[in-house]
C-alpha cells in the first residue's frame, strides 16, 4: 500500500466522494466547491465536451498540486473501518 494512494487519515486539502454531512463539511470538499464555482461560468459557456473535460482537468490538478498534495478519496473497500483510497484523476475529473 502507497501513502499517496491509501490513507487512514485525510488531510485538509484532500475532497472525500460519497454523501453526508461530514464528507460535505470536510474542508477540502469546502475548498473544492469553491475552485468549482471559480470556474462555473466558463464551464457553462462552453460549447464543446473536450473545453469542459480541460476546464474539469484544470480544477483536479488545482487540487492535486496544494500543499499538501489534494487527493479524491472514497472509502476503501477492503479496509472500509477506516482506510481511504485515491480514484485517480479520471474519476476525479469526472466528479468534477
Amino acid at each position: 500500500m502507497s501513502d499517496s494512494t491509501h490513507t487512514n487519515s485525510p488531510h485538509n486539502n484532500d475532497v472525500l466522494l460519497g454523501r453526508g454531512g461530514t464528507i460535505n463539511a470536510h474542508p477540502g470538499n469546502e475548498q473544492y466547491r469553491k475552485f468549482v464555482e471559480r470556474k462555473k461560468r466558463v464551464y457553462l459557456t462552453a460549447r464543446f465536451k473536450r473545453e469542459k473535460r480541460l476546464i474539469a482537468q484544470s480544477i483536479v490538478e488545482e487540487i492535486r498540486n496544494l500543499d499538501p498534495p489534494g487527493r479524491f478519496l472514497t472509502k476503501d473497500p477492503h479496509n472500509a473501518s477506516d482506510g481511504w483510497r485515491d480514484v485517480g484523476d479520471e474519476k476525479a475529473r469526472d466528479k468534477t
